[in-house]
């Protein structure tokens, strides 16, 4: 995941088709995954509404649904043991194929993807090995949503094909997975079928008996998924920076949680990295954030 935004406003990174539903106007209702149809040309004196039907199901969602009908449960995870993690992390992936890796890493998170879903990153098994090293170590998968096709199966069919790719790598049974939630990739539906995606993707990793965090930012999450509040770990992606500038966000939420681990972009010799650190609050829950089991 490459952040070339900040915490004041989504990433500043190419051109992407952005969710069709917007947040609330004075005025103006959204109602989670209906469309408002006008007849162009034509005198309006009232507005149609067109449900969108899932599966078998008929039923219009209230406004205040976060979900379609139907979409699979994000459960609490279990308790993990007290692991205390402190220094500097770092995430990597594709860019990162032809440069040396960070030395000295406290831990590591390595792509899965070459950027975005359904696309490997070349790099993975090596990338991995390294994270292996470090004191704790985890993946994270790119998401979207195309805005066709039925999100349940959408979100699946990411995540098996995720799992397919590091299968592919030699790398099997990691512990932790994040999501990596950016409007720099293609997110096309309303906020009630993104968030359906990310349920369904978090959920289907759960049932591999996966923990799941979040990656993105309070303003990306909440153009994204709305109000959806799953309350898995967050980690906060804070633009370019320092670590001093980054800590603050740890005191920011989103989706239903609290900042766990918080991304700043610096240079580190000639090049820029992605540096984390786990924020004081979790620094003594570094189990829930990432795979430590074999240090």
């Amino acid at each position: 995941m490459r952040v070339v935004g900040d915490a004041t406003g989504p990433p500043r990174g190419r051109a992407v088709r952005r969710a069709r539903e917007r947040p609330r106007r004075r005025g103006q209702v959204v109602v989670g995954a209906l469309t408002v149809l006008v007849v162009a040309g034509a005198a309006v004196t009232g507005v149609v509404l067109v449900s969108r039907e899932l599966g078998t199901s008929s039923s219009t969602p209230s406004p205040s649904e976060p979900l379609l009908p139907g979409a699979p449960t994000v459960t609490a995870p279990p308790e993990a043991p007290p692991v205390r993690i402190a220094g500097v992390g770092y995430d990597i992936s594709y860019p990162q194929c032809r440069s040396a890796l960070p030395s000295g890493a406290a831990f590591g998170i390595v792509g899965v993807n070459g950027g975005a879903p359904l696309t490997s990153n070349k790099c993975f098994a090596t990338q991995f090995a390294w994270a292996a090293r470090t004191r704790g170590h985890a993946v994270y998968v790119n998401t979207s949503y195309s805005g066709k096709g039925d999100p349940i199966a959408y979100g699946r069919n990411l995540i098996e094909d995720a799992i397919a790719r590091e299968h592919a790598a030699g790398v099997s049974h990691t512990a932790v997975w994040w999501l990596d939630v950016e409007v720099g990739n293609t997110w096309a539906g309303t906020q009630q079928e993104n968030a359906t995606v990310l349920a369904t993707m978090a959920s289907t990793l759960q049932r591999a008996g996966v923990r799941v965090g979040i990656y993105s930012s309070p303003q990306q999450w909440a153009e994204i998924a709305g109000e959806w509040a799953p309350g898995l770990p967050v980690w906060n992606a804070t633009g370019p920076g320092t670590q001093k500038s980054a800590l603050p966000a740890c005191s920011e939420s989103f989706a239903g949680s609290t900042s766990a681990i918080v991304q700043w972009v610096q240079k580190s010799g000639n090049r820029l990295l992605d540096h984390n650190v786990i924020c004081p609050a979790w620094q003594r829950r570094a189990g829930e954030l990432l795979d430590v089991a074999t240090r």
